[in-house]
């Protein structure tokens, strides 16, 4: 039972130090629920007229669809000049997770 749970254990505390990607906040083991910035310019003079989103979803980390690509957002919603960008991550162990782009901008 103990070896059990020591295996189990070290698995989780492994899977989460090969979560990589750097530019986003550690998510939790258990749950996460998290906002956060993407890319602004201080001296962004762009007025904020829309906001568009897309999502990316997983299941087991084994199967992924969507479209969370702030270009691809910007396109097919018209937006013309971005102002900022921003993301929000909700994840339930390794069992689904979605992670959303939030593309803040001008429309032509």
């Amino acid at each position: 039972m103990k070896k059990t749970l020591f295996i189990i254990l070290i698995s989780f505390f492994s899977i989460s130090c090969f979560y990589g990607e750097v530019y986003k906040p550690l998510p939790g083991m258990l749950y996460t629920n998290i906002h956060y910035d993407g890319d602004f310019d201080p001296e962004n003079n762009v007025k904020e007229d829309i906001v568009a989103s897309g999502c990316v979803q997983h299941f087991l980390r084994l199967y992924s669809w969507g479209n969370a690509g702030a270009g691809s957002i910007a396109k097919e919603n018209g937006i013309i000049k971005i102002s900022y960008v921003d993301h929000h991550l909700v994840e339930f162990l390794f069992l689904y997770g979605k992670y959303c782009t939030y593309v803040h901008g001008q429309k032509n």
